[in-house]
């Protein structure tokens, strides 16, 4: 297995990820656009030539970082692949100097919730109707 910076030849797959694992409907020009703010924050671990899953995030200030996206192809959920993305991410958020990183995630995903909690993050707030299907986000956050 393989950490590299996105490239725009991986938006098919970043693409899908995205749309199947996060259950939301992207443009994917979103994704193009989003890369220019911050390449280094938009990472992928592939294997063999296949993106596994990707963690993307952008800086909101010289202080802080938010995780936009972190998605995983379901077949290789469990066995590290968010670990080893999110770690990336935070290497990078610390040779920038960043000390703040938030996200969101849905309420119902508990699973995330327990990744993101064992990570570090706490809850910080509840976001209404955060999602295009209604679903409320909680707020997460991390002091590093």
């Amino acid at each position: 297995m393989q950490l590299r910076l996105f490239q725009p030849q991986d938006l098919p797959r970043v693409y899908e990820l995205a749309c199947t694992s996060l259950s939301e409907n992207y443009n994917p020009t979103l994704f193009i656009d989003l890369y220019s703010y911050w390449p280094e924050g938009f990472i992928v671990l592939e294997d063999e030539g296949q993106v596994l899953g990707f963690i993307f995030g952008i800086m909101l200030s010289r202080s802080d970082a938010r995780i936009l996206m972190l998605a995983v192809d379901a077949r290789f959920r469990g066995r590290g692949v968010g670990t080893v993305l999110y770690r990336e991410f935070l290497r990078q958020c610390s040779l920038k100097g960043l000390r703040t990183i938030t996200l969101e995630v849905r309420v119902s995903n508990v699973l995330a919730i327990r990744f993101y909690e064992k990570m570090g993050f706490q809850l910080s707030g509840r976001v209404p109707r955060y999602y295009t299907n209604g679903e409320d986000a909680y707020r997460m956050q991390l002091h590093m």
